[in-house]
């Protein structure tokens, strides 16, 4: 690994010391700093997924035919099964929107962390960038993203272990993702997305 990204993997390490394991301080000052990111169910859209489903409508239409081509009708009051993750800069004049879309058409896996009840998955990957009256959506390439299997009762998931993470470095104007799997930061999904200009 190079120089650079085992600085980025060292700077995972120390953000999960400090916001996730028990008893430690968590202390994060704001713009460059690592930040979790969300995630939206794409299967049946609401007011606050819809714009994440405009996003990747057209993903989202080809893998849903996908399952009816196949025989699978159960999806047919919504859409086939879809999720994404998703990390957000806004300003006063501009809303970006860097976006992981899963589905099982569109994904590669990589891993699976039985131990964790979570799958880890190369996917599409879009920054979305909002401003005014205009917009823009760029294919970002692929990025990775983790699939967690249903929580059990009584149980949660260990954020030190299996969770996804970005940054906005404010001098480069860069979006910076990574993620830790099984315990271990994951080389292969460090990555870089630098802001157009404008």
């Amino acid at each position: 690994m190079a120089g650079s990204d085992r600085h980025v993997a060292l700077c995972l390490v120390a953000f999960v010391l400090i916001c996730c394991v028990p008893g430690a301080l968590a202390q994060i000052a704001a713009p460059n700093e690592w930040r979790s990111v969300s995630y939206a169910d794409l299967q049946l859209p609401g007011p606050t997924t819809t714009s994440f489903a405009a996003l990747w409508a057209d993903e989202i239409t080809r893998n849903n035919a996908a399952y009816r081509k196949r025989g699978d009708r159960r999806f047919l009051a919504g859409n086939a099964p879809a999720t994404e993750s998703h990390f957000v800069i806004r300003s006063p004049v501009k809303t970006v929107v860097l976006s992981v879309l899963n589905t099982a058409t569109a994904c590669r896996h990589i891993a699976t962390d039985g131990v964790g009840r979570a799958t880890l998955k190369r996917c599409p990957m879009r920054l979305a960038v909002y401003q005014a009256n205009r917009s823009a959506i760029l294919n970002a390439g692929t990025g990775c993203f983790i699939e967690y299997a249903a929580v059990e009762t009584g149980s949660s998931r260990d954020p030190a272990r299996n969770a996804s993470y970005a940054a906005y470095d404010k001098d480069t104007r860069t979006i910076r993702t990574g993620l830790f799997f099984a315990g271990q930061p994951a080389d292969d999904c460090i990555t870089r997305i630098p802001l157009p200009q404008g």
